[in-house]
């Protein structure tokens, strides 16, 4: 859908303007009374009264040259450094053929990264070559399963044998689910999303030694295709001050205001969301044991997806909303960038207040009348409350400082 000349934007007028009047586009869901945000995607009631009253009149062209179009990026990438990513990574099997329909389960492949040293990472871009095809993806940094080697195996029960499998000594496959989680995260595809760009004095430090995980969860695109998956990394100009960190707001869980307890693995099985309840509450606190700062929050739900908030509690008890979305809509998920990077202080607490509808009310919603597991799938339900943080104390160039002094 073009929209850079007159005449393309003409073939859309009805859409856009129900579209434009309706503030479903551009797609923004963040409640204005709670925060501000560099990345916030919105017009003003002025500039909406514009558009309908051109639209309205005819669209008329105004008078001399028309505008140059927007420059992009020849490669395609929509990192916005000015130049192009310092390294390029495909996902392990090359190309993987998709079925016309049906479910794909979602799983996990490894790759060696071909680092000598340690990296730093300012922006990280994932681009799938089939887009509608990736529900969503997710990177991580860390070893490999205990005792394995990578290898040939099928990725999950009954699918393809692929390169990128952590294989044990006597050839049995470790799978994983993209749900699973591993090692440290540095990047989450999902509809709208699937780029991080930090600020300078940010990265994302990667280790010489680090494997990289794609966690895939993958559906049927409704017709045959092949699938390949690129990851583009710029790397930090210079020495950066931070680490960012990919925390989740989920040290304690209660659902329905009812504690739930935490498995041997330190992870919670909730509770499945009951056909037709329209208000199932679940919600997540993290306890903050140092200084922080937050730099983005993302939160991320599937399709009985209603509302979600970040609030965070202060040490004298003060309550303040960093972020409400009390409409999610699935299809387009944002992560939300502060226009001024958040202090949090040691002794506060970050909770995140989830709301499900699995009613015939919630036009997102399949089957109204099904009861719904938490898992990975899309016919599932997430709560996945993300953070972007760094930590106060652990500045790297103050640290270099002090190792070079001693």
């Amino acid at each position: 859908m073009s929209l850079l000349t007159v005449d393309n934007a003409r073939v859309y007028a009805d859409r856009i303007r129900q579209k434009v009047a309706a503030r479903e586009m551009p797609p923004w869901h963040a409640d204005p009374r709670y925060g501000r945000f560099k990345n916030a995607r919105v017009l003003t009631a002025r500039e909406i009264d514009t558009v309908v009253a051109w639209i309205d009149g005819g669209m008329p062209v105004g008078a001399g040259a028309a505008p140059s179009p927007p420059a992009f990026p020849p490669d395609g990438w929509r990192v916005r450094l000015g130049r192009p990513p310092d390294a390029v990574l495909d996902l392990p099997f090359g190309e993987l053929e998709l079925p016309p329909t049906g479910e794909v389960p979602t799983f996990t492949v490894w790759m060696k990264l071909p680092f000598a040293a340690d990296r730093f990472v300012q922006a990280i871009e994932m681009r799938p070559s089939v887009p509608n095809a990736v529900h969503h993806a997710s990177l991580s940094l860390g070893p490999l399963p205990t005792g394995t080697a990578i290898g040939r195996a099928a990725v999950y029960a009954g699918g393809p044998v692929l390169e990128g499998v952590p294989v044990l000594g006597d050839g049995r496959a470790v799978t994983m689910t993209a749900a699973e989680q591993f090692g440290r995260p540095i990047l989450f595809y999902v509809p709208g999303g699937g780029v991080l760009q930090l600020a300078d004095g940010l990265a994302k430090r990667v280790r010489r030694d680090d494997y990289l995980a794609w966690g895939l969860h993958l559906v049927s695109p409704g017709r045959p295709a092949k699938l390949r998956v690129q990851v583009g990394l710029w790397f930090a100009r210079r020495q950066p001050r931070y680490d960012v960190q990919t925390w989740t707001v989920n040290q304690t869980v209660l659902v329905e205001g009812r504690t739930v307890p935490a498995d041997p693995r330190g992870g919670w099985r909730l509770p499945n969301i009951p056909p037709r309840a329209a208000n199932w509450t679940v919600t997540g606190a993290l306890a903050v044991d140092e200084d922080i700062t937050v730099h983005a929050l993302w939160p991320h739900m599937h399709a009985r997806g209603k509302g979600l908030s970040f609030v965070l509690t202060h040490p004298n008890g003060k309550q303040e909303t960093l972020l409400s979305v009390p409409r999610y809509n699935p299809h387009w998920q944002a992560t939300y960038e502060p226009a001024r990077p958040i202090r949090v202080r040691r002794g506060s607490m970050i909770t995140a207040h989830a709301h499900y509808d699995n009613s015939a009310g919630n036009p997102h919603n399949p089957a109204p009348d099904a009861e719904v597991r938490f898992g990975p799938q899309s016919t599932d339900e997430m709560f996945t409350p993300f953070l972007e943080v760094t930590v106060d104390a652990e500045n790297m160039r103050l640290q270099r400082l002090d190792e070079a002094l001693r």
